[in-house]
């Protein structure tokens, strides 16, 4: 005796449920998106052009998929701002919301590639789904690095020896982005104050200045010391001259929580009370956004921000910056937290 065709369909089904296959088979929402193309951590060269592609199971829902380059650690921008994109496609391109981007000319070290796509009915930046895929490349240039400079009046000086752009920096426990560049065969000058562009430095006194991997200069008393900057076994050095007030005054920490996992749809906390001053002070907070599509955040200003965690059809990971200052004006190192969303 035959089966009724329904308990057919019904077993089929099971079967599908049982292996994990998601009804979108069948026709249901997907909002997923997939980089396959490139592959994270591969390799590519500045000025190269790259195809990205995306996984084909994931397209049916999308209009139009908008693609970002981000550098290591720089804060996240509303998508609608053109500065930044890489390019933007339909499902009329080969392939379908893909094809070739430009990789900048001037870039160096890691390099976040920010895929965001936009559903039937839905506008950027205005949809509680969060519809993206990032995959993290390292930019490699292929001509020589001739010589390390630093973009700054010479020597760098702090203080009442100043030169006039800086003449707020009147307090030790300031922290100043040492302005490192390469200048390289191709004629392109690039910035190489992050670790990921093969950079290393020393502060030959560090009772004055101490320097972190990423070019953060810290002032820490009154003096003088050279600053030295590695990469591709050239070498550039800067004086940095420091004549501030000399008030003692030891820097805060940033400590912007660990790791959480939260709910789509449920209301997350940023909570960075843990940060101090040595001294016991008050402190100033800075949050802002470093990995994920673009998320509002609420009171970005306090010790404790909020977001509402976005709808997703897969597991996705947002990253998040803290910057804190005490009342006397020294800054923090910035330290990162990542908050995974799940579906």
């Amino acid at each position: 005796m035959l089966k009724p065709p329904h308990s057919v369909l019904l077993r089929i089904l099971g079967y599908f449920l049982l292996f994990g296959i998601s009804t979108s088979f069948f026709g249901g929402n997907c909002f997923a998106l997939t980089i396959l193309e490139p592959a994270h951590a591969s390799t590519f060269h500045p000025g190269q052009h790259l195809t990205v592609r995306l996984d084909p199971h994931d397209l049916d829902d999308l209009t139009q998929t908008k693609f970002f380059w981000y550098g290591e650690q720089e804060d996240m921008l509303e998508e609608s701002s053109m500065e930044n994109l890489a390019g933007v496609f339909t499902k009329n391109e080969t392939p379908p919301f893909g094809g070739k981007i430009f990789i900048p000319k001037t870039t160096i070290g890691q390099l976040r590639l920010l895929a965001i796509g936009k559903k039937e009915g839905a506008q950027f930046g205005k949809d509680d789904w969060a519809i993206f895929d990032e995959v993290l490349l390292k930019i490699e240039p292929k001509a020589e690095l001739v010589r390390i400079d630093f973009q700054t009046q010479k020597p760098l000086a702090f203080g009442r020896a100043t030169i006039a752009v800086y003449d707020k920096v009147d307090f030790l426990g300031t922290i100043f982005k040492l302005p490192v560049v390469g200048i390289f065969a191709d004629g392109v000058t690039r910035s190489i104050r992050l670790h990921t562009s093969g950079t290393t430095y020393h502060s030959s006194n560090e009772t004055v200045a101490i320097i972190n991997p990423d070019g953060l200069l810290r002032l820490l008393g009154n003096g003088t010391t050279m600053i030295t900057a590695k990469n591709r076994e050239k070498k550039g050095t800067i004086e940095v001259i420091v004549e501030v007030k000399d008030d003692p005054n030891e820097s805060p920490v940033a400590d912007p929580g660990t790791t959480q996992t939260a709910r789509a749809g449920s209301r997350v906390l940023l909570n960075g009370l843990r940060s101090y001053d040595p001294e016991g002070g008050s402190l100033q907070f800075y949050w802002s956004q470093v990995g994920g599509s673009k998320i509002p955040l609420l009171d970005p200003y306090s010790g404790k921000a909020t977001f509402l965690a976005p709808r997703v059809e897969k597991t996705r990971t947002f990253q998040f910056k803290l910057h804190v200052t005490d009342i006397q004006g020294a800054d923090s190192f910035p330290a990162f937290v990542d908050i995974i969303i799940e579906p």
